[in-house]
């Protein structure tokens, strides 16, 4: 589905926009690829540069679902990016990915302030990055219904 079709209707879930943002291009691109079909209907984007993922979220707001982010990135880094993407969308869910170890006290209170839906060490499986992103979807979805 292209993103000029999801202009002039509501976006489901299973529908929206999913943007990888990381500024290793082979990452980016294989995580799209294993993304690709994920429950048929949404559409994944790429950016190697968090300001240039930031431009078109705050463009197109209503039609992301989910921003998939890494926490360590020249200029905007990860964090940074996604408390804008929520200051701007508070329904877009959001995971941060690290290759680098993260301790567990490190980023939780932007997951209690909801800034982090989901937070992922990297290296991770690409059956493992595909439950992830259903799992947000789901509970995408889940809010939608509950209105």
């Amino acid at each position: 589905m292209s993103v000029a079709s999801l202009e002039s209707r509501q976006i489901s879930p299973k529908e929206g926009l999913v943007a990888i943002v990381d500024d290793d291009s082979d990452i980016s691109m294989l995580f799209a690829d294993a993304l690709r079909g994920v429950d048929g209907g949404i559409s994944v984007l790429t950016f190697n540069d968090s300001l240039e993922a930031l431009k078109h979220f705050t463009n197109n707001k209503e039609k992301y679902i989910l921003v998939i982010c890494d926490l360590m990135m020249p200029g905007l880094n990860g964090l940074d990016l996604v408390k804008k993407i929520k200051k701007l969308s508070p329904k877009t869910r959001t995971m941060i990915t690290s290759g680098y170890e993260i301790e567990p006290g490190e980023l939780q209170i932007d997951i209690k302030k909801g800034i982090i839906d989901r937070i992922i060490q990297k290296p991770i499986s690409m059956n493992g990055l595909r439950q992830e992103v259903k799992n947000q979807i789901n509970s995408c979805q889940l809010r939608i219904n509950k209105k």
